[in-house]
């Protein structure tokens, strides 16, 4: 499941140098697992706050910055296939939890 997440994130256009991405790939290995994540800003914001050493604010920012950079330089076609009705319209881009929760039942297939 790691490979399948790394190479799940990389050809949406994640930046794998950034802290976010790491965040993210955690948080998607977890929910892969079966571990509960929700609701995020007090279960899996806190879990990573303690990992990365950040508060979960940072963390949220952190997630919220790797998704923007994916959607500002990752494959624009491939985004709106994987994530079309999850975007909100306001952003251009998916809420972090829309995508985590879109990413896993996309992972599970």
């Amino acid at each position: 499941m790691e490979q399948k997440i790394q190479n799940y994130l990389l050809k949406l256009g994640f930046v794998p140098n950034k802290l976010g991405y790491r965040m993210l790939y955690d948080i998607l290995l977890w929910g892969a697992s079966g571990e509960n994540l929700l609701p995020l800003k007090y279960v899996a914001y806190p879990r990573l706050s303690l990992k990365y050493g950040k508060n979960s604010d940072a963390v949220e920012k952190d997630i919220q910055n790797a998704i923007s950079v994916a959607w500002l330089k990752g494959d624009v076609g491939e985004l709106y296939g994987e994530f079309g009705e999850t975007i909100d319209m306001r952003k251009g881009k998916p809420t972090n939890k829309q995508f985590i929760l879109t990413a896993l039942v996309r992972l599970s297939v």
